[in-house]
C-alpha cells in the first residue's frame, strides 16, 4: 500500500511538470525570462511611428484573442498560443495587400502581415480623419462594437476581404495618428492590453 501511495505521488510530480507550459515573460523594458504558465502565452506588440512597446506573458485562454491591426505608421497586435515558448515568433507578410494613407494621400499599398486577412477603412467626423489600413478577422468582426463604443465620434468603419478592396483615393482630412485612441480603445475592449 505504501508503494502505492509513493508512486502516485511520484507520478503526479512528474506529470504536472510535463504539463507545464512554458512561455516567455518581458516586456519593452525587461530581459526575457522563462515562465511557467497554465493555459496560454501571449504576445502584445504596439508600433507607433518609431516606438515599439511589446509584452510577452502567460495568459488565461479565456481572454486571449489573435488580432491585428496596421495602418502604415501604427501596427498593433495580440498573439496568443499553446505551446512551449511559442510567443517569440516573428510576423511575416501574407501576400494581401490594402491601401494605406500617408498624410492626405490613401494611394499607398501596405503589405499585410500574419493573421491581417481583412482591409480596413475607418472615418471619424469628429476626427476629421481616414485611415486605412490591414486588419483580422477578430478586429473586422467587432466593429460593430467599435463603431457603437464612440457614438460622439461619428465613427464610420468598415471591412472587405481581396487584394486592394479598401479602394485609393486622395483625402483633404488630417493625420492617421489622431486614430490611435480608438484603435487602443478597441483593443483595451477586447482585452488585449
Amino acid at each position: 500500500m505504501a508503494l502505492q501511495i509513493i508512486s502516485v505521488v511520484l507520478f503526479t510530480v512528474f506529470f504536472s511538470e510535463a504539463l507545464t507550459l512554458m512561455c516567455y515573460n518581458c516586456n519593452t523594458t525587461t530581459e526575457c525570462t522563462q515562465a511557467n504558465c497554465s493555459s496560454s502565452c501571449s504576445s502584445m506588440t504596439n508600433h507607433n511611428g518609431n516606438n515599439i512597446t511589446f509584452v510577452k506573458k502567460c495568459a488565461d485562454s479565456a481572454w486571449c484573442f489573435n488580432s491585428s491591426i496596421n495602418l502604415g505608421l501604427i501596427w498593433m497586435s495580440s498573439q496568443c498560443c499553446s505551446s512551449n515558448l511559442c510567443n517569440n515568433a516573428t510576423v511575416s507578410e501574407n501576400g494581401l495587400s490594402c491601401y494605406t494613407c500617408n498624410d492626405k494621400d490613401c494611394t499607398n499599398r501596405l503589405k499585410c502581415k500574419g493573421g491581417e486577412d481583412h482591409c480596413i477603412t475607418a472615418t471619424g467626423e469628429s476626427l476629421q480623419n481616414t485611415v486605412k489600413g490591414c486588419a483580422s478577422k477578430n478586429i473586422c468582426d467587432n466593429i460593430t462594437l467599435l463603431n457603437n463604443t464612440l457614438p460622439q465620434q461619428h465613427l464610420s468603419s468598415s471591412c472587405c476581404r481581396g487584394n486592394l478592396c479598401n479602394n485609393a483615393q486622395k483625402m483633404t482630412q488630417g493625420p492617421v495618428l489622431l486614430l490611435v485612441p480608438i484603435l487602443s480603445l478597441l483593443f483595451y475592449i477586447l482585452g488585449l492590453f
